[in-house]
């Protein structure tokens, strides 16, 4: 298919499938989105979780193989295949024609990726070379099929800004007055920009990324978490959101429910559908299950994060010339 190939008109509809995430069992962000006029499939990949996760090897071995097939599957669906950012949980890397022969492939540029994603992304380019129709470099663009708008943001950092892994592209899919987007790996967010961001995108649904929860312990990484709970809430109040889908780095610690219980009090407060893509479907996240199943792993004993420990948190780091001077006030202006 080409960007200019005619596609059918339809209702104004924006239908997301999420198909591979954290809260199912696997690494993975993979979502397919339906408009009458187009189907796009997003980051179709995923990875097998780490040993802190509570389930046995072979079982997260075989969740692996089951939703790298559900990838597959929602990929032949598609039209558009977007590649957010190269790490292995984003994408299918291998000469796969099921997947990309005969598809739009909307990439992120490799210009700013750091050395190692740059090397697996020309890896990956050269691999599958002649198999789209279009590979189109996608970084702060917009496109047209029908009536729907596809539209990439400019590079957004993975993290807090310069963060190591370098930057991703969030997608925003468009028609009429509903919008989805899809945040890819912003984790928390942290950073404010990516706040912002988010909130005055307008979207009535969000799938956004959380807060990877397993590296806590440190100082700087405890503050993080409560600027991830700050921006959770503030994107929350969003006058168009209806929901929210908080998944995936967050979802591999069943600490979890524990850390983001300020962000679920906030949504039930405003009346907002939020929670795992698993829970938004009536499912206790894997991660939920398997310490049920299996018992705790990598952390015996933790406590919920209330607004006492978020004060602390940001009263501790207020020294640091790095700490925004605001937090406070964004603690009891968007949490509280």
């Amino acid at each position: 298919m080409k960007l200019t190939d005619p596609v059918i008109g339809g209702g104004p509809k924006v239908q997301p499938e999420y198909v591979a995430f954290d809260s199912f069992g696997v690494m993975g962000q993979c979502t397919l989105v339906t408009t009458p006029d187009v189907v796009v499939c997003i980051d179709p990949g995923a990875s097998a979780e780490s040993a802190s996760f509570p389930l046995p090897e072979p079982e997260r071995r075989a969740l692996e193989a089951r939703y790298l097939d559900a990838c597959r599957a929602a990929a032949a669906k598609a039209k558009a295949i977007v590649v957010s950012h190269y790490h292995l949980d984003h994408f299918l890397d291998a000469r796969d024609p099921g997947v990309y022969a005969g598809k739009v492939l909307f990439a992120k540029a490799l210009d700013d990726l750091p050395p190692k994603q740059l090397a697996r992304a020309e890896r990956f380019h050269a691999t599958i070379a002649g198999l789209p129709d279009e590979t189109v470099w996608c970084d702060g663009r917009r496109f047209k099929f029908g009536r729907t708008e596809v539209a990439f943001s400019e590079p957004a950092w993975h993290g807090e800004e310069n963060a190591e892994p370098g930057t991703v592209v969030m997608v925003e899919v468009k028609r009429g007055r509903e919008e989805l987007l899809f945040t890819s790996d912003v984790c928390g967010p942290t950073f404010t920009g990516t706040a912002e961001f988010v909130a005055n995108s307008g979207a009535r649904t969000v799938i956004l990324d959380g807060y990877p929860t397993i590296l806590l312990g440190q100082l700087e990484t405890d503050l993080d978490l409560v600027r991830s709970v700050i921006n959770v809430c503030r994107i929350l109040h969003s006058k168009g959101l209806k929901t929210l889908v908080f998944d995936h780095h967050h979802c591999r610690d069943y600490r979890y429910p524990a850390f983001y219980r300020l962000a679920y009090d906030k949504a039930r407060q405003l009346k907002k559908e939020f929670g795992s893509a698993a829970e938004l479907a009536g499912n206790a996240s894997a991660v939920l299950r398997g310490l049920q199943d299996h018992g705790p792993t990598k952390w015996k004993k933790w406590a919920p994060l209330d607004l006492n420990a978020c004060r602390t948190a940001v009263e501790r780091a207020a020294p640091d010339p790095k700490t925004k001077k605001s937090l406070l006030r964004d603690l009891d202006r968007w949490v509280a």
